[in-house]
């Protein structure tokens, strides 16, 4: 199977104990068969340890504790998982994240989510213009070269990215729903961070924003990522408009969200964004019927 990753893809590297909001708090940490096969199999003075904090309750998974903490993140920010058995103990979810797959036909795309704080830094300060290792019989599938149109019309810097939003829903022929309110659809979502709560009041009066143009590259990167990550699961549902949609829109939350117009409150929203939305199909299948 080939394999597709953007231009960016092998800058990143798991900061650890650097790490502002680390994804083993307040995730659920499902462990795949073959991990928990290795685990069972395992005889070193770690093992007692690592399976009296698994519990096999509906899938098996380790225990957290009162604060959402997964058992083996030690004081320090580290993984005794690792620090004791090595990188290759990880279960499936732990060495993946903060990746994401696409499929289609016999080739698979991975990419970086914005969910983790160094990942999302990587994607939205990426002063490069933002590309796939596509192959030539890739590009010749229709929605992969819809696709690049999208790409070619949001990378395109003779104008503004407002100008390049309004370019590509003409090329789409489609406009958000007018009507919509959209703090109430988000509002109502399935939420985990009171964060996301404060953010939304912003959009209470609507996602119309103006501000200046020193972000414009960094929210290319936003749409860019957006759409990869997104469209191709059209495949599925038929959304194809509709995933276009849901990259202007989220684009346009985000955007009247950062008030402060900064990177750094950029980084930090869309980090959330991901967290409350990404990883969740029933709040993503929400919008999307919205959209329609």
């Amino acid at each position: 199977m080939t394999i597709i990753t953007p231009n960016y893809y092998n800058k990143f590297k798991c900061i650890a104990d650097k790490c502002k909001h680390s994804c083993c708090i307040g995730w659920e940490i499902d462990i795949d068969d073959t991990t928990l096969k290795k685990y069972n199999n395992l005889k070193s003075d770690f093992a007692n340890r690592l399976k009296s904090n698994i519990s096999l309750a509906n899938a098996p998974h380790f225990k957290l504790d009162k604060s959402e903490r997964c058992p083996f993140l030690n004081e320090q920010g580290l993984c005794d998982i690792i620090l004791n058995e090595g990188e290759d103990m990880l279960c499936q979810i732990c060495a993946d994240h903060p990746r994401f797959r696409n499929y289609y036909g016999d080739f698979t795309e991975i990419g970086l989510g914005l969910a983790c704080e160094a990942a999302a830094k990587i994607i939205l300060t990426n002063k490069e213009i933002a590309a796939l290792n596509l192959t030539p019989k890739a590009l010749e599938l229709p929605i992969i070269k819809f696709r690049e149109n999208i790409f070619d019309i949001l990378q395109d810097r003779e104008f503004s990215i407002d100008e390049r939003v309004e370019n590509l829903l003409t090329f789409i022929g489609a406009q958000l729903p007018f009507d919509a309110d959209w703090y109430t659809v988000f509002n109502n979502l399935e939420k985990m961070d009171k964060a996301w709560d404060k953010y939304l009041l912003h959009i209470k009066d609507g996602i119309d924003c103006y501000t200046d143009n020193s972000l414009d590259a960094a929210y290319e990167q936003l749409l860019v990522y957006l759409i990869f990550r997104h469209l191709l699961d059209s495949q599925y549902d038929d959304y194809l408009k509709e995933r276009v949609l849901f990259a202007v829109l989220i684009y346009k939350v985000i955007k009247k969200i950062n008030t402060s117009n900064t990177l750094e409150e950029l980084l930090e929203i869309a980090r959330i964004y991901s967290c409350e939305i990404e990883y969740s199909d029933e709040n993503i299948d929400t919008i999307l019927s919205k959209l329609r």
